[in-house]
């Protein structure tokens, strides 16, 4: 028995004996192990379980090799190089805890700047209210095919944009990429065959739309998301007809053209449309907002009677009218308490240079007490009329509300001879300042008796009486169409103004905003000699400068 006892005594120290001297080898292999089983792990979301295996057996490889050369690991502790070993390695820890600690940190709390000029990395404010209200969730699949280089920019900037998409929808919606050559039953399955494309699906009605790629905005993943989650858009109409200005035709280089202004009313979320009266003999029910974009030649009878039916009927329209306004329009506005005329704005006080027919509205000259102007910059408005409200201030009746969005300076006069520059009271000028934006709130024309009173309620009007209440017609006239025309609504914040008209009138208020401006593109051109001091000096010069570093350390410490 005690041979026996010898036997497995002796049998345990060879083991021990040649576990002792293997354990180096056996902490190499832990290591690798358990580096191989994390990389696996981090990267490979298919091997995970492989990886989790490894790193189990890793550890343990370790342990086993800690344990058997415990005696070598206490005596090299004991010395100098052990001590200085531990502080290294606790250092490197705790340098290892406070980076994945302040990680933890920003991820949860993260604070984000767009620095650029343009704010191009910014959504709308508009963007961000849809993405807020969204009423379910909302899954993006985009099937782009990895392998072509023509699909790598349309693939950048659907991940940038949907990135934000998804950051700013607190998860209400996300998104993933499928490549369909790879895995085309996914394709399939919504009876895809153009590509690249990105299907939007709402996760609780199963409703799913398909967009295709190109091109590709933040408008489109906004307007994307309205459709699918069934939020109904208000429709904007441009009336036509009556010399106005185009609002549908794409062209960005007609400078008369309403182009533009049509786009931004769709990247604010609206559906944008025309209405000739003369060819569809109604105006359609789902009309929010009528736009009259610089009327040049009057109305028929028939037309006339439709569109003052619809305004008396808590309709909301937006006049932008031109010095020498036909007379319907006019007409139009009278009952409302509104008077145009053919004159014309001339301001010394603040225009364009050398043109001084050319109002440069600034910021003293816009009414702050209202949303539509309180954030603008400047307004360029070539040939304004201006805008007079045809009621004594102390006759305006308690059912209407006039309120000015900007006016001319001191300075001004208006006149009626289309040529001259010089104030001539015998001709008939008279002196400024005068309104050159107006917002009119009204529960009925400004002669009709009616026993109404107009209040305010939040941010919007009502009209109170015994019958109870109703929403009023409100209606924004501009002194100029041009502004908001192709050829200037780009300059400073001309294209804002007639924008934020739109959602003061059709009830937006949250969509009131300065939006960003175009992407800007910004090329760095260099010469030959430049491009060579670039690349040889990234090249060689950091490496030379650290180099030197180093030798210096050596030089002081040796």
């Amino acid at each position: 028995m005690a041979e026996q006892d010898l036997q497995r005594v002796s049998l345990w120290e060879r083991i021990k004996g040649i576990l002792s001297a293997a354990a180096l080898l056996l902490a190499i292999i832990g290591g690798v192990a358990l580096l191989g089983g994390f990389a696996m792990w981090l990267w490979a979301d298919d091997l995970r379980t492989t990886g989790t295996s490894l790193m189990i057996a890793g550890a343990v490889i370790l342990l086993v090799a800690a344990v058997f050369s415990s005696v070598n690991i206490r005596e090299a502790l004991a010395g100098q190089r052990g001590r200085f070993a531990i502080n290294a390695v606790l250092m490197v820890l705790a340098f290892t805890g406070i980076v994945v600690f302040v990680n933890f940190i920003s991820f949860h709390n993260e604070a984000r700047a767009d620095l650029t000029a343009s704010k191009q990395f910014s959504l709308a404010q508009q963007t961000t209210q849809v993405l807020g209200n969204l009423s379910e969730n909302v899954h993006a699949t985009a099937f782009f095919i990895p392998d072509r280089s023509n699909q790598a920019a349309d693939q950048q900037l659907a991940d940038d944009l949907m990135f934000e998409f998804e950051r700013r929808s607190n998860r209400m919606f996300t998104y993933e990429f499928v490549d369909p050559e790879s895995d085309p039953g996914r394709a399939e399955v919504y009876g895809l065959s153009q590509f690249p494309s990105i299907v939007f699906q709402a996760q609780d009605s199963g409703q799913a739309i398909v967009l295709t790629v190109p091109p590709l905005s933040e408008q489109d993943l906004t307007s994307m998301l309205l459709i699918v989650t069934g939020e109904q858009q208000k429709r904007i109409y441009f009336v036509t007809g009556h010399g106005e200005k185009d609002a549908i035709n794409q062209d960005p280089e007609d400078p008369q053209g309403f182009a533009f202004a049509g786009r931004g009313a769709l990247a604010d979320s609206y559906s944008v449309d025309t209405l000739n009266l003369a060819q569809v003999g109604t105006i359609p029910e789902d009309a929010a907002v009528l736009v009259f974009p610089g009327p040049s030649r009057n109305m028929s009878i028939q037309e006339f009677d439709s569109f003052d039916a619809w305004l008396r009927n808590d309709g909301r329209a937006i006049f932008l009218v031109d010095p020498g306004v036909p007379n319907s329009v006019r007409s139009l506005l009278e009952p409302w308490g509104i008077a145009l005329g053919g004159d014309t704005i001339v301001d010394p006080g603040s225009s364009l240079h050398q043109a001084l027919r050319t109002p440069l509205l600034q910021s003293g000259q816009f009414n702050r007490q209202t949303s539509i102007t309180r954030d603008l910059d400047t307004v360029l408005l070539p040939l304004s009329t201006p805008i007079e409200v045809s009621v004594e201030p102390e006759k305006v009746p308690p059912w209407v509300e006039y309120i000015p969005m900007a006016r001319s300076t001191l300075l001004s006069w208006k006149t009626a001879d289309p040529e001259s520059e010089d104030f001539r009271p015998e001709t008939g000028d008279t002196i400024g300042p005068f309104d050159v934006g107006m917002i009119v709130h009204a529960c009925g024309i400004v002669e009709e008796e009616i026993d109404t009173v107009l209040a305010v309620a939040g941010r919007s009007r009502e009209c109170i009486s015994e019958e109870g209440s109703r929403k009023p017609t409100t209606i924004a006239i501009f002194g100029d169409s041009d502004f908001a025309a192709n050829r200037y609504s780009g300059y400073s914040t001309n294209l804002d103004f007639f924008l934020n008209a739109v959602n003061y009138v059709a009830e937006d208020y949250d969509l009131i905003s300065i939006r960003p401006k175009p992407f800007a593109f910004r090329e760095l051109v260099v010469t030959s000699q430049e491009f060579d001091f670039i690349r040889f000096s990234s090249w060689f010069l950091l490496p030379a400068a650290v180099g030197l570093a180093s030798v210096a350390v050596w030089w002081r410490r040796r």
